[in-house]
């Protein structure tokens, strides 16, 4: 029984595109607001999301700046 499932769960990865959109990989697209909690360039980014409704569910992150990069950049 597990083996059939690795198995259905190998080719259902490799039906996948390489290079997938994120909807196909259940992921929603939102904007956020980035914004330093300090005025000099340095302490912690906070990350809004533009839906005030999701921020009343406590929707946000908090991050030193040193842990964020753009992704492009990584490409």
């Amino acid at each position: 029984m597990a083996t059939n499932n690795v198995e259905a769960g190998r080719e259902h990865w490799q039906g996948v595109a390489r290079d997938p959109e994120p909807e196909d990989l259940g992921y929603d697209i939102a904007d956020w607001e980035v914004v330093r909690a300090r005025k000099d360039d340095r302490g912690h980014l906070m990350f809004l999301p533009e839906n005030e409704d999701q921020l009343r569910e406590e929707a946000f992150i908090v991050a030193e700046s040193d842990s964020v990069c753009d992704v492009v950049d990584r490409i």
